[in-house]
């Protein structure tokens, strides 16, 4: 947008002066237009400054809920013989001390097609059957496989694709330079399985072993069996063990202090950027929103995080955990405290820090935050539609105000055309008359 006004040209002696008073005439009107634009770059910096401290409370929102999500994190398993099983733990799996014993692992049935059959030498080109149906006998139940003729490798892939429960593989069982290639046939379930293969011969395979179950007991109680493709148990909610040999083993399952201390940590670092960014717009500071009471809220908000109390545990505050203010509001976090705290009663620490929606200082924190960053009723949320309102009104402002000055200069410029039109003709009238004059002087002389 531009006030200023186009150069007047006229014929007369006082264009000059006439493009002056145009020039001061616009400038007289735009002065309430310099003041509105100068109030809209006001507004703009302030919604740059809101905008700013919300980007920091939106971090530290996020460091809570990382805080919330780290009371319910994965315990971590520590196992005394390590050799008997793998232990993996889920989030929101409790704290716990368990034995493991592993009684049995298990094992899969086998067979390996007969002696006496056609020789294969190459399984590519050669088969053990000629016939285009083999019947697959699984516990009892026969099923038809129907391989392309003469090749022991297809008749393998044929069984695979069935999806039958057993898995087929073509082995070469003969001796340097005497290749003898069988058809190999394994469960994919544990436990006693009986596996035959049959064409119009008869059975054209011999099972060799018998699969057995896994077997495992908790705590000394009856054993479980498993008969599944794997060795994975579930052995408490959200507690998987994968049995990997004979034995016992104590299972300790113990919250893990780490990653909950990192996330405290991560969240004194954003409570400590946002009270900064806070300090550049109050006391000494000299931001777009000093002067104004968002500072002061903002910074009464952030003391209130930390005013939560609680009794009946030996976690009773946030100094308990290593947390505290000091005189200029800088939050500390000493780990050594909270390492001790978590140490000798992790369920009291967990207990005071509680949930976002369950209670405890972690719920606190949230409803505190929610007056900053609330969809309704949060400071930072009113402030930012508020400003946004006002730029919007002072653009309407500044844009109206504009066309009424740019109105006024071309009303001007005409009448002042008119009259630098009108002067310019005496002007001429007056050098004309004493022109004729001067000659006529001339001739009397």
């Amino acid at each position: 947008m531009s006030s200023s006004s186009a150069i007047f040209s006229g014929n007369s002696r006082y264009a000059s002066d006439f493009q002056s008073v145009i020039e001061r005439s616009v400038a007289i009107a735009s002065m309430p237009l310099t003041q509105l634009q100068n109030q809209r770059s006001n507004t703009a910096s302030e919604q740059t400054a809101i905008s700013s401290l919300a980007s920091k409370f939106s971090t530290l929102r996020t460091a809570l809920d990382n805080i919330d999500s780290g009371t319910t994190a994965a315990p971590t398993a520590t196992l005394s013989n390590s050799a008997v099983a793998r232990v993996t733990a889920a989030s929101g799996a409790q704290p716990t001390e368990m034995n493991l014993e592993v009684i049995n692992l298990g094992s899969y049935s086998t067979s390996l097609s007969n002696d006496g059959l056609i020789k294969v030498t190459d399984p590519t080109s050669q088969s053990i059957t000629s016939d285009e149906v083999a019947t697959l006998t699984i516990n009892g139940v026969p099923m038809e496989i129907h391989p392309p003729v003469g090749s022991l490798n297809a008749l393998a892939q044929a069984i695979n694709e069935k999806g039958a429960g057993v898995q087929a593989s073509v082995v070469n069982i003969g001796g340097p330079g005497a290749a003898d290639y069988r058809l190999a046939l394994r469960s994919t379930d544990l436990g006693g399985v009986t596996i035959d293969l049959s064409d119009s011969t008869g059975s054209i395979a011999t099972q060799y072993a018998t699969g057995t179950t896994a077997q495992y007991r908790v705590n000394g109680f009856p054993a479980t069996a498993v008969d599944s493709t794997s060795r994975k148990v579930t052995i408490a909610p959200g507690v998987t063990a994968e049995l990997a040999a004979v034995g016992s083993t104590d299972i300790s399952l113990t919250p893990n202090a780490t990653k909950l201390q990192d996330y405290i940590s991560a969240f004194v670092t954003a409570f400590n950027a946002a009270g900064s960014e806070i300090d550049t717009h109050r006391g000494q500071g000299t931001g777009a929103l000093s002067g104004q009471s968002l500072p002061s809220e903002l910074g009464n908000t952030l003391r209130e995080l930390m005013k939560f109390e609680t009794t009946g545990s030996t976690i009773s505050n946030p100094a308990d955990l290593g947390l505290s203010l000091d005189r200029n509001g800088t939050l500390l976090f000493n780990t050594a405290t909270f390492a001790t705290a978590f140490a000798d009663n992790n369920d009291a620490v967990r207990g005071f820090l509680g949930g976002e929606s369950s209670g405890g200082f972690l719920q606190s924190m949230k409803a505190t935050l929610d007056t900053v960053d609330g969809l309704t009723g949060g400071v930072l949320t009113d402030a930012s539609s508020q400003v946004a309102k006002t730029l919007v009104r002072q653009d309407d402002q500044i844009a109206e105000m504009q066309n009424r000055i740019d109105v006024m200069e071309t009303n001007l410029k005409e009448r002042m055309a008119a009259s630098d039109a009108a002067i310019a003709l005496l002007e001429q009238q007056v050098t004309l008359i004493t022109g004729l004059f001067s000659a006529n002087n001339n001739s009397n002389n």
